[in-house]
C-alpha cells in the first residue's frame, strides 16, 4: 500500500509538470490562430474578434447544458461527464499568459462569457474559494508567526497541493479498480476503495479545484484578464455527483446485499466525522425521505437543491468579503 501511494504521489507530481508544460507547447500552437494584442494599436482588432467570437461561447455553453441533459435523460452517464469536463475546460485558459485574454489557449475562456460577463454569476460562485483561502490564511498565518520576514502566501503550493494529491487518489483508485478487473472481481472494496466509494471522482475534484485555484492565483496575463468563476467548477462537480449517484443505483440494483454492507462501511465520497456528515446529508432526507436518491429523477431533485444551497450561500457570502 506504501509503495503505490508513493508511486502515485512522484506520478502525480510528474504529471502536474507535464499537463503546465503542454498547456504552454498548446498555447504557443493555438497563438497561430488566435493572436495576442502586443501593441497598443491592435486592441481594436481584438476587441472586434471577442465580438466576433462571443455567440460561439453563449452557442458552446448551451450545446454543454444539452450534452449534459440528454446524457441523464438517456441514463448515459459518460456522456454527461463528457459534459461536467467541457464546463471545466476553460480553465486552462487562465495559463495562457497574454495581453489579449482570448489568445491562445485563452479562446476557451469563449464557454465562461455568460459567467464573465455577469457579476452576479460572479458572486454565485465565490463560495468555491472559501477552502483555499481559510487554508491559505492558516498556513500563511503559522509561518509568519515562524518567520515574521515572510513576505507574501502560500496560495500557489496550497494549490498544487490540491492538484497532487487529487492526481494521487485518482490514480490509486484506478490501479485498484483495474487490479479488481484483471481478478474478476465484482467489486472493488480494497486500497482507497476502503475511503472512498468513488476515488477517481474524488480525485478529479480535488485535482480540479487545485487547478481552478492555481488560474485563480497566477499571473492572469500582461493585460487585463477576468477573474476565474467558481460556478462553472460547482456545476461540474454537482454533475460529477449526480453521476456517481446514478451509478449507485445501477451498482444497487446489479451486487444487492453485498454492495449494502460496503456502502454501510464506506463514505460515499469523502471520509467526515459523522455529525457532519448527519448534516450534509439532512436535506436529502427531508426532500426524498431517505439517505440516498433510488431514481434518476430523486438524483437531479437532490443535487439541484444542493447547487441551489451552494449558489445562494455564495451570493450572501460575496457581500461580506467584497
Amino acid at each position: 500500500m506504501l509503495v503505490s501511494v508513493g508511486f502515485s504521489v512522484l506520478f502525480s507530481l510528474a504529471l502536474v509538470y507535464v499537463s503546465l508544460e503542454v498547456i504552454r507547447i498548446v498555447n504557443s500552437w493555438m497563438l497561430g490562430f488566435v493572436p495576442d494584442c502586443v501593441l497598443l494599436s491592435d486592441f481594436p482588432r481584438c476587441q472586434e474578434l471577442e465580438s466576433g467570437l462571443r455567440i460561439f461561447g453563449y452557442a458552446g455553453l448551451a450545446a454543454i447544458v444539452v450534452v449534459v441533459g440528454v446524457g441523464f435523460l438517456l441514463n448515459k452517464t459518460k456522456l454527461s461527464l463528457l459534459g461536467s469536463l467541457a464546463l471545466y475546460l476553460p480553465t486552462i485558459g487562465y495559463f495562457a499568459f497574454t495581453m489579449f485574454f482570448l489568445a491562445g489557449v485563452g479562446v476557451l475562456r469563449l464557454l465562461w462569457l455568460p459567467f464573465i460577463d455577469s457579476e452576479i454569476f460572479f458572486r454565485l460562485g465565490l463560495i468555491t474559494y472559501v477552502p483555499v483561502w481559510v487554508i491559505n490564511s492558516v498556513i500563511t498565518w503559522i509561518a509568519r508567526l515562524v518567520m515574521p520576514e515572510l513576505s507574501g502566501d502560500f496560495s500557489v503550493p496550497v494549490s498544487f497541493a490540491f492538484m497532487v494529491v487529487g492526481l494521487a487518489i485518482f490514480f490509486l483508485g484506478v490501479m485498484t479498480w483495474v487490479s479488481d478487473k484483471l481478478g474478476h472481481r465484482a467489486l472493488s472494496t480494497r486500497g482507497v476503495y476502503r475511503l472512498s466509494r468513488h476515488p477517481q471522482y474524488l480525485g478529479f475534484i480535488i485535482w480540479s479545484y487545485g487547478l481552478l485555484s492555481l488560474a485563480s492565483v497566477v499571473e492572469g496575463g500582461r493585460g487585463w484578464s477576468p477573474p476565474a468563476p467558481g460556478l462553472p467548477w460547482l456545476i461540474a462537480v454537482s454533475i460529477v455527483l449526480g453521476v456517481a449517484l446514478i451509478e449507485e443505483i445501477e451498482l444497487r440494483r446489479r451486487l444487492g446485499v453485498e454492495y449494502l454492507r460496503y456502502a454501510e462501511q464506506t463514505p460515499f465520497i469523502m471520509l467526515v466525522p459523522k455529525v457532519l456528515s448527519n448534516v450534509i446529508t439532512y436535506p436529502v432526507r427531508i426532500l426524498i425521505g431517505k439517505e440516498m436518491p433510488e431514481s434518476r429523477a430523486e438524483v437531479a431533485v437532490v443535487m439541484f437543491f444542493y447547487l441551489l444551497i451552494a449558489v445562494i450561500t455564495s451570493y450572501i457570502v460575496s457581500y461580506l468579503v467584497i
